[in-house]
């Protein structure tokens, strides 16, 4: 099977998809989101890494963006609390070896980054995963 953005991308999906704190998930980047919290899998970058290692590898990244809608202030705690707990279960899932099946052999989720984005007329709490899918060849 050749490892590469699509099936990495669709076997995340499928994963975040089995999450309970996440009501949607997009293998795209939405202009509208529906379904709150929801995750959007985008690729971000790769690298390849041959002869400076006992075997070769492949490293796809990939970002998780966890949304919440905050429509007014008093909803910010909420939201706060919301995607805490999403992060924690994407951590959690994706810290397992082989997680991802035959795709990818090991899976490094690093710390995320929080901030704001407005789209359109709505505003939304952000928590950005970063997952590094890296593949052995031989």
């Amino acid at each position: 099977m050749a490892t590469n953005f699509k099936d990495i991308r669709a076997a995340i999906v499928a994963k975040v998809d089995e999450l309970a704190k996440v009501q949607k998930t997009y293998g795209y980047d939405p202009s509208t989101i529906e379904g709150i919290p929801a995750v959007v899998v985008s690729p971000s970058d790769n690298e390849a890494d041959y002869g400076s290692t006992s075997q070769d590898r492949l490293v796809f990244v990939f970002k998780l963006r966890a949304y919440y809608t905050i429509a007014k202030e008093t909803e910010a705690e909420t939201a706060e609390t919301a995607l805490e707990e999403v992060v924690d279960e994407i951590l959690t899932e994706f810290k397992e070896r082989n997680v991802l099946g035959s795709v990818c052999d090991w899976v490094e989720p690093a710390p995320s980054v929080w901030e704001y984005e407005t789209r359109g007329e709505a505003v939304y709490r952000v928590a950005e995963v970063t997952l590094r899918c890296v593949k052995y060849v031989a």
